[in-house]
């Protein structure tokens, strides 16, 4: 895949973006990773740059993300920056020829993802991996196994519920589907084992004056091969982060359980502490991506979400904001998949 197929030594990192994100895959990659070493950071923040250096002992720190990747200490590049830079910094790493881990979405339109997949392709082997991290998260595993086993039949539907405890801000409907929503459509994808055909987009905006923003956004799908599919994001639910799936097959269901608090009984009272952000509630799923990520540059072996997945979700996410523009539902061409990107 890359020079740092090498298990014998650590690889050489550099991290675009140090806010909260970016923050927490340095401290992965230094604290949880034995393979990684953090050796350059980027970011506009000098001072925050600085204090995050300080954590993970990286030599080279630049405000300029293009003279990061570009350092010949950096052998891959991780990218958390904010997310209309993802498609610039992830096609300068490829025509660096250096392996990169982008934070989700891999770009803000579907084109921009597609000419990131044609430069991939043209080089002939899978550099990018797509911060698309559910795939790493124990909860949403055991049901994907469950559902492959066939123990279940066929699937026949699929039910995802992203709930958000509050934004800091009204937001787009536009951004939360590419922003929030990109996760879970490729939940939808991926779980299932099946492409999405067909999208129908209805939401509520925060306020009737402003009907561009979104509250609650709701996504119905359908299966090339008949299953159909419903996806909830909740942007201000007040009370705490959630993200669960539920598949249901010919002869049963699967479903995660995100919850991981003790149940508590106290005083006629039954609960559970539910995550504050998706940092608690995915906390070993990112731990895992980071090592997966790693050994796959020591290997050789590409894993994870590629920028191929990473596209066909912003395929199904134009044409979600498509649907949500007009009120009707949207078809979706699946384009033929290149071959780099078959997973065996």
């Amino acid at each position: 895949m890359s020079n740092c197929a090498n298990r014998s030594k650590q690889v050489r990192i550099g991290v675009i973006g140090v806010g909260g994100m970016g923050a927490r895959h340095v401290h992965n990659l230094t604290h949880e990773v034995n393979a990684a070493q953090v050796v350059a950071l980027s970011d506009v923040d000098a001072a925050r740059l600085q204090q995050i250096a300080t954590t993970c002992g990286a030599s080279y720190l630049f405000s300029d993300p293009y003279a990061l990747i570009h350092h010949p200490e950096v052998e891959a590049v991780l990218i958390a920056a904010p997310d209309r830079f993802h498609a610039g910094l992830t096609q300068a790493c490829l025509e660096a020829g250096k392996p990169v881990l982008c934070e989700k979405p891999l770009a803000l339109t579907s084109a921009e993802a597609r000419r990131i997949v044609d430069a991939e392709v043209r080089r002939g082997r899978r550099l990018v991996q797509v911060g698309l991290m559910r795939e790493y998260d124990p909860a949403h595993l055991r049901v994907k196994q469950i559902i492959d086993s066939g123990k279940l039949g066929k699937p026949l539907a699929f039910r995802g519920v992203h709930i958000n405890g509050g934004s800091l801000s009204w937001r787009t409907v536009e951004d939360v589907i590419t922003n929030s929503a990109v996760h879970d459509l490729h939940s939808a994808r991926w779980m299932m084992g099946d492409e999405v055909v067909r999208v129908y987009v209805s939401y509520v905006p925060y306020s009737t004056d402003r009907p561009d923003t979104a509250r609650l956004v709701l996504i119905q799908l359908h299966y090339r091969g008949g299953a159909i599919g419903q996806i909830e994001c909740n942007m201000e639910a007040g009370y705490g982060y959630e993200v669960d799936v539920k598949i249901t097959g010919e002869t049963g269901a699967a479903e995660t359980n995100s919850l991981q608090s003790a149940v508590v009984r106290f005083k006629n009272q039954r609960g559970q502490w539910v995550e504050q952000d998706w940092l608690q509630r995915f906390e070993t799923a990112y731990i895992q991506e980071a090592r997966a990520w790693v050994r796959s540059l020591q290997t050789g072996a590409p894993t994870g979400a590629s920028a191929w997945d990473g596209y066909i979700s912003m395929v199904l996410a134009d044409a979600c904001i498509a649907s949500a523009r007009s009120g009707q539902p949207v078809d979706v061409a699946v384009p033929s998949i290149a071959e780099i990107y078959r997973r065996t």
